[in-house]
C-alpha cells in the first residue's frame, strides 16, 4: 500500500470526529496534493498486465462496452474520463494506484472547479474500467476497489406541476410543439427515442408504438388520446416526404435533432415563464404522476424502459401532501 495513503488516512481518522463530510473531503483533496510532490516510497511493479499499453487495453474496454450495448453518449464518457486520466499520469496500467487516482480526482475538481456530483461520474467511469481491467486478469489489483464514493448534495428533482404544463401548451404557437410535448408526456419517451422515431412506427388504432431504447433493447410505448389527436393534426400538416416522425418547420424539413427539441422546450419556457424545462422532465412527470395514481411501480419501470426499480424510485418525486394523506390515515 502507498505509504502516502496511509497518512492520508492517519491524519483524517484523527481529525473525523471534528470536521464534516464536506471538510475532511476537503482536507484529503489538500494532503493528496501537497503529498505529490513527494517519493515517499518506491513504487511496486511486481504486478503483471497482458498487454500494458493503457490506450490499446481503453479501445478493447470500449469495444466491449459497445458490444454490451450501452448508448454511444455513455461510451463517449467513458473513453473521455479515462482518456484524459491515463495520459495525465502516464503510467503502465499496473503500476496506477488508489492513491494516484485520488490525486488525479483532487486535481481535476481544483483545476475544474466542478461540483462533487460531477467529480463521481468521473469516478464510476475509472470503476467501470479498472473493475473490467481486473476481470479479465489484465490487473492483478484494482485500484478503485479502496476509492470511496464521492459524497454530493442530492437535489430533488422535481417534475412539472399541472399549472406549468398547462402554460407550456398555451405557449405552443405551432401543431408540431403542441404534439411533441405531449407525446413526451404521453409515451414516457427519452429524447433520443423520439429523434429516432418514424410516422409508421406509431399505430394510431392500437395507441401504441415500438422504440429501441438503452441498450439496444425494444420496448412499447403506450400513447393518450389526447396525445394521438395531437400528432395526428400535426402529421395532416406536413407537406414533406421524410419519413421522421417530427421534422423542423423550416426548409428542408430534416428530422428534428436532439438539440432541436431540447432548444424547442427552452423557447416554450421562456414564453411560458416556466423553469427548467427540458425533454427529460417529462418523462420523470409521467412516473410520478402513474406511482400517484395508483400505478405499481414494476408496471411504470416497464413503461420507461428501466431494468432495475432502483432507477424508477430516483425518477419518482414523492409528493409530501401524499405522505401526509398516508401518515394521518395509517398512524391513527
Amino acid at each position: 500500500m502507498d505509504i502516502r495513503n496511509t497518512i492520508i488516512n492517519n491524519v483524517l481518522l484523527a481529525v473525523q470526529s471534528l470536521l464534516d463530510d464536506q471538510q475532511l473531503q476537503a482536507v484529503q483533496d489538500a494532503l493528496c496534493i501537497q503529498l505529490n510532490s513527494y517519493e515517499v516510497q518506491e513504487r511496486s511493479t511486481e504486478l503483471t498486465v497482458v498487454d500494458n499499453a493503457p490506450d490499446s487495453m481503453l479501445a478493447k474496454y470500449i469495444a466491449t462496452k459497445r458490444v454490451e450495448g450501452k448508448a454511444e453518449s455513455t461510451i463517449r464518457r467513458y473513453y473521455d474520463a479515462c482518456y484524459m486520466m491515463l495520459h495525465t499520469l502516464c503510467k503502465p496500467l499496473h503500476e496506477i494506484t488508489t492513491y494516484d487516482l485520488r490525486y488525479y480526482l483532487a486535481a481535476y475538481k481544483e483545476r475544474r472547479k466542478v461540483s462533487n456530483r460531477t467529480l463521481d461520474g468521473i469516478r464510476r467511469c475509472f470503476s467501470s474500467f479498472f473493475s473490467w481491467l481486473s476481470a479479465e486478469g489484465m490487473i492483478g489489483r484494482n485500484p478503485c476497489a479502496a476509492l470511496s464514493q464521492i459524497k454530493y448534495t442530492k437535489v430533488v428533482k422535481k417534475p412539472y406541476t399541472a399549472p406549468e404544463m398547462e402554460r407550456l401548451k398555451r405557449a405552443c404557437t405551432t401543431l408540431r410543439d403542441l404534439a411533441l410535448i405531449e407525446f413526451l408526456y404521453a409515451s414516457g419517451c427519452r429524447v433520443s427515442e423520439v429523434v429516432r422515431l418514424n410516422r409508421n412506427d406509431i399505430n394510431f388504432q392500437t395507441q401504441d408504438a415500438v422504440v429501441l431504447g438503452k441498450g439496444n433493447k425494444e420496448r412499447t410505448i403506450y400513447l393518450t388520446p389526447v396525445a394521438l389527436m395531437h400528432l395526428q393534426d400535426y402529421l395532416n400538416t406536413r407537406t414533406d416526404t421524410d419519413p421522421c416522425l417530427f421534422a423542423s418547420v423550416r426548409t428542408p424539413y430534416k428530422r428534428l435533432s436532439k438539440a432541436g427539441i431540447e432548444r424547442t422546450l427552452k423557447k416554450l419556457g421562456e414564453s411560458a415563464n416556466v423553469t427548467n424545462v427540458h425533454p427529460h422532465r417529462y418523462r420523470r412527470t409521467l412516473a410520478t404522476n402513474l406511482l400517484d395514481r395508483g400505478a405499481n411501480i414494476q408496471d411504470v419501470a416497464a413503461v420507461l424502459g428501466h431494468a432495475d426499480l432502483k432507477t424508477t424510485q430516483v425518477y419518482c418525486y414523492i409528493s409530501q401532501s401524499n405522505v401526509r394523506a398516508s401518515y394521518n390515515k395509517y398512524s391513527a
